[in-house]
């Protein structure tokens, strides 16, 4: 007892000695992430595992060092939060609430609530495809058409029509989204229309656009696409109908999406003016510097209400800044901006990386190709930085923004105490896992393995350092080869003979080279039956049993299955197996 009245003592020291308020400096809206410090108790803990996702897993090793800590007063606040979604389901935290529980005491942490529960893909390694795959998770209707109506509304807003910009990261879509509910209503209304000839990519955004303008003009612009004859033939609607008609019918002529929707601005606009112009044309100046023209704009739109994009000036990060180094020289008093940290900031915060953990290049490589795929999507795991301005926490993110050249949001705590650096090694690891899809799926673990095996030997980029696939990656390749999926049974059937991701790969491999010939070569090779003394199957089936044993790595085991298959291709001798069977 005088031993358990000892570490309470320790861990309301030090709870004194940390408690502090977080600061958000930037960021904060009613619909964004919502950070603060909070004192949890063994009682809280249970309560907040309640709300834990149903795969998540217990890392009995991470919860008896926090245990240890906790008990004996030496838990950091170190910056690392417990999430909580929107809906209030637990996203990361279990490890950290197990200990509180064990050890008995309470613990300080950073709670991060209000965080999309989509994030949960760069907290615990899962990932769907697509942004329109997490709106199809939600339940949101005509997913793929509201994704493709925000990529549009987001390059135009950014002038980035003619530049090829790519896809904007989840994170901005999916605030976008949030402060723009009539998009949802708008593209309904688009695959409702019966202007059906003017392509849905450049309907949606163009009704979009018009309708926060002049709802009339709007409508009846796409009405006299839709029936041209009810109106004047120079009626912009029906001039645009014309341009179809005329160049859809050869590849040659067929107007491209971003010409096509330039022209329908500028009909737009003479409908919104009753103006009646002969023609309507515009030159990509891009491809005719001289005589080409910017990308033309909506009279009266104002652009999509988009919250967390403010505009970077220098006057801006000034302020930003002063009030920031204003903050930190409070005490217990923790600033926290959201990010949008570009190549340039990401250099000037490594400068501070002094001290710390030698960075993985796969883990870069890993990060900075989901950034390009633009699948990042801002999380509740801030970069930390101490209290005399070093790095503690984030040096592979930042890594990874400069090997991309493109900016990622993400949260920045600062003036955390020094020591917070030693706690962010026992913080466990997570593997690739697949998505929430599978959660009842008892052979994941297989599954991903194989899948790391396909994109090593088949995906992976020349040149890549000691690369895995990234979860996004491996989610891609479940979805894409689903074969690969089904013949798990057989991976786990024939464990006796090899690795289960090994077996389920090769035979992936084996029935893609060959259908016919691979079921039999695999029948075989599974059964071992009705094969005439010394064939190469049951040799192999021998061989395979040794290296199992012998606990031989993947590759090697790989290597003996197909060299095997290769041999039986060559010279399958299928009268002889018919024979004795």
């Amino acid at each position: 007892m005088a031993r358990a009245n000892g570490a309470a003592r320790k861990t309301k020291a030090a709870t004194r000695m940390q408690s502090g308020r977080i600061v958000q400096v930037q960021g904060q809206n009613p619909d964004g992430p919502a950070f603060s410090i909070e004192l949890v108790t063994p009682a809280g803990a249970t309560e907040l595992l309640q709300r834990k996702r149903p795969s998540a897993a217990e890392n009995l090793n991470a919860i008896n060092a926090y245990a240890e800590a906790m008990g004996e007063g030496r838990w950091i606040l170190n910056g690392m939060p417990l999430i909580l979604s929107r809906t209030g389901v637990l996203l990361d935290g279990v490890q950290r609430l197990r200990a509180c529980i064990k050890a008995g005491v309470p613990f300080l942490t950073v709670l991060a609530q209000n965080i999309p529960d989509d994030v949960l893909h760069t907290i615990d390694q899962q990932r769907r495809r697509s942004f329109a795959g997490v709106l199809e998770a939600r339940g949101v209707p005509h997913a793929h058409a509201l994704q493709s109506a925000l990529v549009k509304l987001i390059r135009y807003d950014d002038g980035k029509m003619l530049r090829g910009a790519g896809t904007a990261s989840w994170s901005r879509m999916d605030r976008v989204l949030r402060a723009n509910p009539d998009l949802e209503q708008a593209v309904k209304m688009s695959l409702e229309s019966e202007a059906t000839v003017l392509s849905e990519a450049v309907r949606t955004p163009l009704l979009f656009m018009g309708f926060r303008v002049d709802k009339t003009a709007t409508r009846r612009f796409l009405d006299a696409i839709a029936w041209p004859e009810k109106y004047s033939p120079m009626e912009p609607g029906a001039r645009i109908r014309d341009l179809i008609d005329i160049t859809r019918g050869d590849p040659a002529t067929r107007l491209k999406p971003v010409m096509l929707f330039a022209l329908c601005i500028k009909a737009l606009n003479a409908t919104f003016s009753g103006e009646h112009p002969r023609s309507y044309t515009w030159i990509d100046r891009t491809a005719n510097p001289t005589k080409g023209e910017e990308f033309p704009a909506l009279l009266g739109y104002s652009g999509l209400n988009d919250p967390g994009h403010a505009d970077d000036t220098e006057e801006t990060a000034r302020k930003l800044r002063d009030a920031v180094e204003r903050l930190a020289q409070e005490e217990n008093v923790y600033p926290l901006v959201i990010e949008t940290i570009a190549p340039q900031t990401a250099e000037a915060y490594l400068g501070h990386n002094t001290r710390n953990r030698k960075i993985v290049a796969a883990h870069v490589d890993a990060i900075a190709r989901d950034i390009r795929a633009g699948n990042w999507m801002m999380n509740a795991q801030p970069i930390c930085f101490s209290r005399s301005g070093r790095l503690l926490n984030g040096q592979h993110r930042l890594s990874a923004v400069i090997q991309a050249g493109e900016a990622i949001e993400v949260p920045v705590m600062r003036n955390l105490p020094e020591e917070a650096y030693d706690t962010y090694d026992i913080h466990a690891k997570k593997g690739p896992q697949l998505g929430a899809a599978f959660d009842s799926f008892g052979d994941k673990p297989l599954i991903a393995a194989a899948a790391v095996l396909l994109w090593k030997h088949e995906l992976k980029p020349a040149g890549t350092r000691n690369a895995k696939p990234t979860p996004a990656e491996v989610m891609r390749i479940v979805e894409q080869h689903p074969r690969l999926l089904e013949l798990r049974t057989f991976g786990r059937k024939m464990i006796e003979f090899g690795r289960g991701s090994v077996l389920t790969y090769a035979a992936y491999c084996i029935e893609r080279d060959d259908p016919e010939l691979g079921r039999i070569f695999l029948e075989r090779f599974e059964s071992g039956a009705d094969l005439p003394r010394g064939h190469l199957i049951l040799e192999l089936r021998r061989r395979m049993q040794i290296l199992r044993r012998e606990r031989t790595s993947q590759e090697e085991q790989l290597r003996e299955l197909m060299s095997a298959w290769s041999r039986f291709k060559e010279k399958p001798d299928l009268e002889r197996l018919s024979a004795t069977a």
